[in-house]
């Protein structure tokens, strides 16, 4: 039986390099927004916004390469979400699409639509909404 391996975390100076990154990003991204606005960073929309983010490959972060993800490890990804959260930044256009839809794509979708959406939500070029009720 195979143990089950998990990525390893990157060095504590790879992820403050790209704490450093993600903060100069924001910083140069955010400069205008006033705080009232960043108040809404999980409901807020704007897709210049997300899809900068997705340039810089900080959408689909931890995806296969074949789907447009960057194989990057779960911590990397955290570090970008606690960043762009931390800064009040509008991840609403991505939020969906990069934390659930996208992954259930990953585990139930067919081959053909993993190719066809998986690439457009890790580029910033694709956003989705969910119905739920508590």
């Amino acid at each position: 039986m195979n143990p089950i391996r998990f990525a390893t975390p990157p060095r504590h100076e790879a992820a403050e390099a790209l704490r450093h990154d993600v903060r100069a990003f924001l910083h140069d991204r955010l400069a205008h927004v006033p705080p009232i606005r960043r108040a809404d960073s999980w409901t807020g929309v704007d897709k210049d916004f997300t899809r900068a983010m997705g340039a810089r490959g900080w959408l689909g972060m931890t995806w296969p390469k074949c789907y447009g993800g960057h194989e990057r490890s779960a911590f990397e990804r955290y570090v970008v979400m606690e960043e762009t959260l931390a800064a009040g930044a509008p991840v609403g256009a991505h939020w969906i699409g990069d934390r659930q839809s996208g992954p259930t794509l990953l585990k139930f979708g067919t081959e053909a639509q993993r190719r066809a959406v998986l690439p457009r939500i890790a580029a910033g070029q694709a956003m989705f909404c969910i119905g739920m009720s508590e």
